[in-house]
């Protein structure tokens, strides 16, 4: 049976103790924190990541240096006879296109897959396929379950439009009327993408909307749930109780980390499920 090591990004918020723990492998993403560039985890931890942006910082986010990206493969394939590399949804970014072209020097070995996730449903995947491939299950067997017969579904709460005007995903007009009328944004994550799926009035009716668009399903115990969230774990206890009550499923609680938090911001709450993979 061959060896085959899981390997994902920093989108899937995990850190170097966890991927050591679960067995995965990580590649970390850099980030530019006003002008200067630091790798995430690797250079700044979470919390002084979290100061800079409640001070105020400028934060960009770019994929893995593909330099890197291919080191690492090259690395574990020194131990292991083939790669899965499961990165940020192809429509968050330019790792996965990226990443396919550069594997095709890999003569097979090297396996990109698009969950079309972010965040710890990542982490969730990755770990599924890490055990399909100790039952035995190929490379591109392991891609194709779950690129067709897994998703995630999220509704993500910001505390603030502040950084989703800065990071682009809204207007400064927009941003500054919402913030002045108290409007809450409710983003939709589905299919790879993220979206504006409504807006309320207060953030505690954006939080229970969010849950009740993310638990609308006929057998809530074909999904992993999870309530993530950013610098408000009592928060998110909170709400944990409430997805457990209406799901009669465990709810795990996961910190939401320095890749996704440039986008949405500290004091952001979230609520998602991913779809169980059959193996």
């Amino acid at each position: 049976m061959k060896k085959i090591a899981v390997l994902v990004d920093s989108s899937a918020d995990i850190t170097n103790e966890e991927a050591k723990t679960l067995g995965l492998e990580v590649i970390r993403m850099p980030l530019t924190i006003n002008g200067e560039d630091v790798m995430e985890t690797d250079g700044i931890s979470d919390k002084d990541f979290i100061q800079k942006m409640k001070d105020g910082a400028t934060v960009k986010t770019s994929q893995p240096l593909l330099g890197n990206l291919v080191f690492k493969w090259k690395e574990l394939l020194e131990t292991y006879d083939g790669v899965l590399f499961l990165p940020i949804s192809s429509r968050l970014s330019g790792t996965y296109n990226s990443a396919v072209l550069a594997s095709k020097e890999f003569d097979g070995k090297v396996v990109v897959v698009d969950a079309k996730m972010a965040c710890c449903p990542v982490q969730a995947i990755a770990i599924d396929a890490k055990n399909m491939a100790e039952k035995g299950y190929s490379l591109e067997e392991i891609k194709n379950k779950i690129e067709n017969e897994t998703y995630m579904f999220a509704c993500i709460i910001p505390e603030t439009l502040t950084y989703l005007k800065n990071g682009g995903r809204i207007s400064p007009a927009a941003a500054a009327l919402g913030n002045l009328l108290k409007i809450i944004p409710i983003l939709k994550v589905e299919d790879g993408y993220i979206d504006v799926s409504d807006k309320v009035r207060t953030t505690k009716k954006a939080y229970m909307a969010g849950i009740e668009k993310t638990v609308n399903v006929d057998n809530p115990e074909d999904y992993y749930w999870f309530v993530v969230h950013s610098d408000c774990e009592e928060l998110a206890k909170e709400y944990k109780a409430v997805v457990e009550e209406k799901t009669h499923q465990e709810v795990q609680i996961k910190p939401i980390r320095a890749i996704i938090m440039a986008h949405t911001g500290p004091g952001t709450l979230g609520v998602c499920r991913v779809k169980k993979i059959k193996y």
